[in-house]
């Protein structure tokens, strides 16, 4: 059994299966299907609605140019 991603308002993600880009979870709207939508804002002005399956957790490897944030890697 396969469980839903949870992303939060805040969290910082990467919609791989659109754009590789780097942004901000900034809603969470439950759809008619009872998932969770989830709309992604970059620093640029665009956003986009996303289904879980569509985001990761950002990286220090992610493109980070169109955030106002760093990336802080434990590991560097």
């Amino acid at each position: 059994m396969e469980t839903e991603r949870r992303f939060d308002i805040g969290d910082i993600v990467v919609v791989h299966a659109l754009n590789d880009l780097v942004g901000e979870v900034t809603k969470r709207s439950l759809n008619g299907d009872g998932v969770y939508d989830f709309m992604v804002h970059y620093e640029d002005g665009a956003c986009e609605w996303c289904e879980a399956s569509d985001l990761r957790e950002a990286n220090d490897l992610d493109n980070w140019s169109l955030t106002e944030r760093e990336c802080f890697s434990l590991f560097s």
